[in-house]
Formats: C-alpha cells, sequence, structure tokens
C-alpha cells in the first residue's frame, strides 16, 4: 500500500488556530561555536508576545542550525497564549511552560541536545535590545538575563518609553478594601 505523505497544508500552521504567522526572519543570534560554554546558546528578539506566530519562525531559523526542534519551554509570564504545540512544516513541536527563570527558553531537538536561549522582550529599546543579544552570545558569558537586560537598559541614554524594564516579581493586584461597618440595626 502506497501512501502519500504530502500534504496541502501551507508550512507553517497553528492547530486550532486561525491566527497569522510571522513569517519574516526572526531576530536570532547564535553563540557562534555552539560549545555550550557560557550561560546562553543565543539570544532571540520576537517582535510581539504571540508565541504562536513567533515561535514558526524561529524553530525553522533553529533547524537550519542545530538540527529538528522537538519541543520547547518558555517562561509563561513573558507570553500572551501559550499553545501546548505548533506544527511547523508537518512536524509537531511541543511546548511547555515555567516560571522560574525570566527571559529564557529551552529549546530542545534530536540526539538530546538542548540549547539556553535569552528572550529579549518584544518591546525593548532597540540599542539595549542588540546589546543584551551580542552580551547573552558571548563564549562564556556567566551573567543572567534579567541582570544582562536591566544592566545594558540601565546605561542606555535613549528617553523613549518602553515597556522595559517590566516589573519582576509582576505588582500584585491591590488588595480588597474591608468593608464599611453596617449602620446600627433599628429597635
Amino acid at each position: 500500500m502506497i501512501t502519500d505523505r504530502s500534504s496541502s497544508l501551507p508550512p507553517f500552521r497553528t492547530p486550532g488556530l486561525l491566527a497569522a504567522v510571522d513569517r519574516r526572519q526572526p531576530r536570532l543570534s547564535l553563540e557562534p561555536t555552539l560549545s555550550h560554554t557560557g550561560m546562553f546558546d543565543g539570544a532571540w528578539w520576537p517582535r510581539s508576545r504571540r508565541l504562536d506566530r513567533e515561535l514558526p519562525a524561529l524553530v525553522v531559523a533553529l533547524r537550519d542550525v542545530v538540527g529538528p526542534v522537538l519541543h520547547v519551554a518558555v517562561e509563561r509570564s513573558a507570553w500572551d497564549d501559550i499553545p501546548s504545540r505548533v506544527t511547523v512544516d508537518g512536524r509537531v513541536v511541543r511546548i511547555n511552560c515555567f516560571s522560574s527563570s525570566s527571559h529564557t527558553m529551552s529549546v530542545g531537538g534530536g540526539h538530546q541536545d538542548h540549547f539556553l536561549l535569552m528572550v529579549v522582550p518584544p518591546r525593548t529599546r532597540t540599542a539595549v535590545a542588540k546589546a543584551a543579544m551580542s552580551s547573552a552570545t558571548r563564549p562564556g558569558n556567566s551573567t543572567s538575563a534579567i541582570r544582562l537586560l536591566t544592566e545594558l537598559h540601565e546605561q542606555s541614554d535613549e528617553d523613549s518609553a518602553p515597556s522595559w524594564p517590566p516589573p519582576w516579581p509582576p505588582p500584585m493586584p491591590p488588595s480588597p478594601q474591608p468593608l464599611p461597618p453596617l449602620p446600627p440595626l433599628p429597635h
């Protein structure tokens, strides 16, 4: 029996969602040797907080360098909505969440190889984002993502109004106010 494995689906498809996918080249920088000697193997600067739109182009770019991407783990608070999986070029990429390491993403592929990417928030100033990506991908870097981003933002002399740095930890909602006392009951 011959099975036709060709598909008429577009190359980037998110199961169950009709959202458009960003097909632009991802803003990605990888550590030149991919030797896993520093804190990060690369840095990614997505254009939005929509993981379903951003992830397919990143997976394609990484696949061309490091091989197939089978799963990713992302920081929960960095994204508006996190699907459990996306399909890229006919392959399912599983997505897991964590909340312990700000501005990072773990990427796993074949051969049990894992890569840690620093994720620069989408609305970060251009100069800060580029400097952070460069620092993160420097061989032997041992600085955390939050520290890199914060230090570079503080050094920046631009005075536009970006969304960086976000409050961390996120602010708690206001606590409920006590109810006023009840009026005395009539006799």
